[in-house]
């Protein structure tokens, strides 16, 4: 058994899932609000992820979306895997959370050669990775934050099914698959993350993928101390 939790938008999203894909052993949960993830986290694991998991021994893993997405809101996601981690005696282990919405959108659509996935990154600009689904899904270009976007078939603000999330991420760490590390939070603006600070996965370590530096930033330590220069 997996839970999963991300934050990466204005939707906040939950679930539980197990390898066998079966949608009888899946909830899913996800509450709305940009400014909101603190608050509606909490609910969301209280009224529909505890109830779910008698025996805490059963959780094999949590799974967190790292990413890309505002330095505010997807924190919470990842603090409060965390913590559940640490709390369980379990592993945390990180996704890509645009390739969480690329895997949900090519199994609803296996037809489907190639098509980008955007979420919303304020400033009128998005976060987006290019994939293609030919011998299997493969994110070819990105996560990048900024405004051109390749013109193919694009989903926009996907809301992850974190049922399915967590059966994914069961169904990897049965097959083996190892958790590679996210290299660098912060990538310069427009540059391609998967060059060198993001992999293909599927697994990564719980390390939040701002892309962009944060809005506020620490004070200098002259100002800080009080020096009035």
């Amino acid at each position: 058994m997996i839970v999963a939790v991300d934050s990466s938008s204005s939707t906040t999203v939950m679930g539980v899932g197990e390898a066998r894909a079966d949608p009888a052993l899946r909830v899913s949960a996800h509450g709305d609000g940009a400014r909101r993830h603190a608050e509606i986290i909490d609910v969301l694991f209280a009224e529909h992820i505890a109830p779910r998991i008698a025996d805490v021994s059963t959780v094999q893993a949590i799974a967190v979306g790292i990413g890309p997405g505002p330095y505010s809101g997807l924190r919470v996601g990842i603090s409060f895997g965390i913590g559940l981690g640490r709390a369980w005696g379990v592993p945390v282990v990180g996704v890509c959370s645009l390739d969480a919405r690329a895997w949900q959108v090519a199994d609803e659509n296996p037809s489907l050669d190639e098509f980008t996935i955007t979420v919303d990154a304020r400033r009128r600009e998005s976060y987006w990775a290019r994939y293609e689904n030919v011998d299997g899904l493969l994110r070819v270009e990105g996560p990048l934050v900024g405004k051109p976007v390749p013109m193919i078939e694009t989903f926009a603000d996907v809301v992850i099914d974190a049922g399915a999330l967590a059966m994914r991420v069961a169904q990897f760490l049965e097959q083996g698959h190892t958790v590679n590390p996210v290299s660098s939070q912060f990538v310069a603006h427009g540059a391609n993350a998967a060059s060198y600070s993001l992999g293909v996965g599927p697994l990564f370590t719980p390390t939040p993928l701002y892309l962009r530096e944060p809005d506020i930033t620490r004070p200098n330590s002259a100002t800080s101390a009080g020096d009035p220069s």
